[in-house]
């Protein structure tokens, strides 16, 4: 059935659609509210779940971080326990000896000596302590066994000679112990021990210097054994603990084995094998859950003193240090009962709140239907108001429908704008496209005359001679500016009609009008592309080239000066490598930024490309102060910026050059100042310099051996020197370093002019590969002849360190046959400190080869002891700055036994350079150096002249 819609049925449906939504509306609000209580309420008990578990997490966090801190801290007396057991049972065995010394001695005279060592080395042989593995032995100064009681066969005998797995000489350190003021100290060594006979562990011995007899007595034990015994005391102390009300800590060792069971006692010391099959696959579900950090789970396990199982919270984490897997437990059963009475509450205040709920809605529905009735009766009074103004304005737009057929037919069909007014030039009638273009609705334009969107640009006389040829011709066109409804002035193409009636006289004007914005933008864009950098906004060469011309001949007509300034940023490539491009491009517009804001009204700031500025200065007097310029430059590209999460900080180096003293046109200045630029670069970066003829003829210079050094490969003139390297404990010749020379046909050149030149310009990656093969080859054939195996040092750069480095020394070795074993590469502690975890991988593909690393002028970098240890080294070669000063100067002392100590522990060889008097030798030889290298042995030699020292 149809609806019939009229003034007497429309407020009836609205009253019945009125009271429908508000129905819907309650039931949804209710609904909602409902759901929200409940959702809430279950959210608190969540919360209060989580609150009490972390409460209990935290409990046991608690226990078992004091429990690590005693073991941490029983572990580390391991050491202070062992030295006070085995010092006081010298002490007590030094006593006895000096009672019998003196009791024979009183009795028998200074005669009797051999007679009192039998009497003491007899008496202390049968002591035993530390559970029966502890004894005293005797030594003497010479190295000679005067007691061993485990080994009585080797008394008599010299164990000068006796290493351990180490390389350490026992009975040496040992006599050494007792070579100070106290004649006493302690030496630490590896010896097999009785649990492992085929397998030596850490030893520590106290021995003290019997002084009537020249014996050394002492004793010693593994630290294992000591460590052993800690454990127990420990787990004694975690037997007795307890927290809470249930609380209790058991412990696992990794192997299986369970060390403390409180809720199972006669389990301690079993291995998981020998345990019940429920203990066992709980046993081995906790070990697989332990961490370093420790991990919280939850189970049902035994409680003590009650029957059956019980959930239970427990934290279980790794000792790393002994082996163990700490489980610190609690039973949940108190959670839960709390929980379970706010649930029982919960649900009580849930139905309480639904029946209030209810109550509110049938109220609400009440008040709904009588409002719903009020509303109705209004309706209808408006409906019958609004039904007379309908039928009034049926008759207004019935008198108006050929006006508005005629402006439809016209306005609708013109995709241009268009506007039509009277003869007095009174606004009648716009089309959407005249909204559109000038931004003002058809209604605020009617009436109105086309001088509300005049811009002003125009002259008077400009509109009188365009009206002029309008009644003249009857039409206009031409390009106008004019303002929109914003007030935005814009370019626009308009043309003018007039429309006659019968008598000739005006009636209408018609103008048709087109925007001409994107048009202007696009010719603007092109006309600003030309003369301006896109990235920066600022002036590009184009422009700067005009504004210097004319600044010069401005300077030229004034007597004046000008000048250039050229910055370049220092390193911005490794910006672009590490952070990306777009991090780079935002560093120049900041640069860029900061450089306007300094510059003059009338200087020109432009950037010529990549991370170079060009800065024109005219109009200069000659008390113009130009390096404090160029140093306000300098400071303000230093200061720190932002871009994106970094930051940073960025220098530059400035050149400038000026009219007309360092040249009289665009190029020649902007070629100069380039060359101071380079010469600010040369000289660290970060600083300026002024044009001189002599920078331009080190210019020419470093060209001109650049192009020489190019070739100096294909002319075979480099050649390599070679260093002895003397090994100080035979004095004997080991090795040699090679050391690149250039025999230039305009002389010898040394590295330290060429080598910067050829890093900088990349040929040092053919120099290197080269300088490689040739010392394979050369140390391959010194072999062949003279059956001497030499190693062989050859320098890497900062640039040589890359991957490809590998490729290149699997290639020298393959094709020379040289042994990888006997090739070091020497490498600088910067290179490696510049990409440490880059590093650490390129040195272990090169340690992979068999080829040995040693880490050039050690102590002179910046290398963290933290790092030393994860590079993978052989050796340590010690700077000849901490070398020429000793033994006189205390810190070069200190320095280079503090280098030979730490390569020692770290079982690195080193190398000391540099070295050139005798005295060097001796305290380097002392030190326990390893390797010489100085012109105390010999200087750099050409290969024929080192072959005669392996002669």
């Amino acid at each position: 059935m149809p609806l019939t819609i009229d003034s007497k049925t429309l407020p009836r449906y609205q009253t019945r659609a009125f009271i429908g939504t508000v129905l819907v509306l309650m039931l949804l609000v209710s609904a909602f509210f409902v759901v929200t209580a409940w959702q809430n309420g279950h959210e608190r008990l969540r919360q209060q779940r989580l609150s009490l578990q972390q409460s209990s997490q935290e409990k046991l966090r608690q226990e078992v971080d004091a429990t690590l801190d005693y073991i941490n801290f029983t572990r580390q007396q391991t050491e202070a326990v062992l030295r006070d057991n085995i010092q006081a049972q010298v002490r007590q065995a030094m006593q006895l000896a000096q009672s019998i010394y003196d009791m024979e001695i009183l009795l028998h005279g200074d005669g009797a000596n051999a007679q009192v060592g039998q009497l003491i080395r007899e008496a202390l042989r049968d002591l035993r302590f530390f559970d029966g593995r502890g004894y005293i032995f005797i030594d003497t100064l010479e190295g000679e066994c005067i007691l061993l009681p485990i080994s009585p066969d080797i008394e008599g005998k010299s164990l000068l000679e006796n290493q351990d797995d180490t390389g350490h000489y026992i009975m040496r350190g040992l006599i050494e112990a007792v070579q100070n003021p106290n004649q006493a100290g302690f030496s630490r060594y590896r010896w097999y021990a009785p649990d492992y006979p085929d397998e030596m562990r850490e030893k520590i011995a106290y021995v003290e210097l019997f002084e009537p007899l020249n014996w050394i007595i002492g004793t010693g034990d593994y630290l294992y054994q000591v460590e052993n015994d800690l454990k127990q005391q420990a787990l004694n102390r975690l037997e007795a603990l307890t927290f809470g009300d249930e609380g209790y800590i058991a412990v696992l060792h990794k192997s299986g084995q369970v060390l403390l069971s409180p809720t199972r006692p006669g389990s301690s010391g079993k291995l998981v094998s020998q345990l019940d099959s429920e203990h066992r696959k709980m046993v081995n579900w906790l070990l697989e859950q332990a961490t370093p950090e420790g991990r919280f789970v939850e189970y049902d396990w035994y409680k003590p003193g009650a029957e059956g199982i019980h959930h239970k919270l427990s934290l279980v984490q790794e000792v790393p240090e002994w082996d163990w897997v700490l489980i610190a437990g609690i039973y949940q059963e108190s959670m839960d009962e709390v929980l379970a009475m706010q649930k029982t509450k919960l649900e009580q205040e849930l139905q309480n709140d639904l029946q209030w709920l209810i109550l509110v809605l049938l109220f609400a529905m009440a008040a709904a239907i009588l409002v719903a009735w009020i509303i109705s009766r209004w309706l209808r009074t408006l409906m019958r108001r609004y039904q007379q103004e309908i039928d009034q304005r049926q008759v207004e737009l019935e008198r108006t429908a050929d006006e508005l057929k005629l402006s439809a037919q016209v306005f609708e069909s013109a995709s241009e704008g268009a506007m039509i007014s009277d003869a007095d030039n009174r606004i009648m009638a716009v089309n959407p496209a005249f909204t559109r273009i000038t931004g003002y609705p058809e209604a605020e334009v009617l009436g109105k005359t086309p001088a509300l969107l005049a811009s002003g640009r125009h002259s008077p006389a400009f509109f009188e001679r365009m009206w002029q040829t309008l009644q003249e011709q009857g039409t206009w066109q031409g390009e106008v500016w004019n303002r929109r409804r914003s007030g935005e002035i814009y370019p626009q193409w308009l043309s003018i009609s007039l429309v006659r009636g019968e008598a000739g006289v005006v009636r209408n004007h018609v103008a048709m009008l087109t925007d001409m914005t994107e048009r202007k933008e696009a010719e603007d864009q092109l006309r600003y592309l030309s003369d301006f950098d896109p990235l920066t906004d600022l002036p590009n060469r184009r422009l700067l080239r005009d504004r210097t011309i004319q600044a010069i001949a401005r300077a030229r007509r004034r007597h004046e000066q000008a000048a250039l300034l050229i910055i370049d940023l220092d390193r911005f490539k490794n910006i672009n490598d590490s952070l990306g491009h777009g991090s780079g491009d935002a560093v120049l517009k900041i640069v860029a930024a900061r450089l306007s804001e300094q510059a003059r009204d009338s200087d020109t700031i432009s950037r010529l490309g990549g991370d170079e500025f060009v800065i024109l200065l005219p109009d200069l007097d000659e008390q113009a102060d130009l390096s404090g310029l160029a140093s306000r430059y300098l400071q303000l590209i230093a200061e720190p910026l932002q871009v994106e999460d970094h930051t940073m900080v960025t220098t530059a180096s400035i050149g400038l050059a000026l009219y007309p003293g360092d040249g009289e046109d665009f190029d020649t200045l902007l070629k100069n100042a380039d060359t101071a630029l380079y010469h600010a670069k040369g000289q660290g970066r970060n600083n300026f310099q002024f044009f001189t003829e002599a920078m331009n003829q080190q210019v020419s210079e470093r060209l001109l051996m650049e192009t020489r050094l190019r070739d100096a490969l294909g002319r075979d003139e480099l050649e390599l020197y070679y260093q002895p390297q003397y090994d100080f404990s035979s004095n004997r010749l080991t090795g040699c370093e090679a050391l690149l020379r250039w025999n230039s046909s305009q002389g010898l050149v040394m590295p330290d002019r060429f080598i910067p030149l050829a890093e900088e310009t990349g040929l040092i990656i053919p120099i290197g590969a080269w300088v490689l093969q040739q010392a394979c080859n050369q140390a391959v054939e010194w072999d062949r002849i003279h059956g001497k195996p030499l190693t062989m040092a050859v320098n890497v750069s900062a640039v040589q360190f890359r991957p490809e480095l590998v490729d290149e020394v699997k290639a020298a070795l393959s094709e020379s046959g040289f042994p990888a074993d006997q090739l070091v590469l020497e490498v600088t502690e910067s290179v490696l400190m510049s990409d440490v975890e880059g590093s650490i991988s390129l040195l272990h593909q090169l340690r992979e080869l068999g080829v040995r690393i040693a880490l050039d002028d050690f102590g002179t970098g910046y290398a963290s002891l933290a790092y030393l240890k994860r590079f993978a080294l052989d050796k340590l070669k010690i700077d000849r700055t901490f070398i020429m000063g000793i033994p006189e100067d205390e810190d070069d002392v200190a320095i280079t036994s503090s280098i030979i100590d730490i390569a020692r522990h770290l079982r690195l060889k080193t190398v000391a350079e540099g070295v050139e008097t005798e005295a060097h030798c001796e305290f380097l030889r002392r030190a326990g150096c390893h390797i010489a290298q100085g012109y105390f042995y010999a200087r750099p030699l050409p290969a024929s002249e080192f072959e005669l020292k392996l002669k």
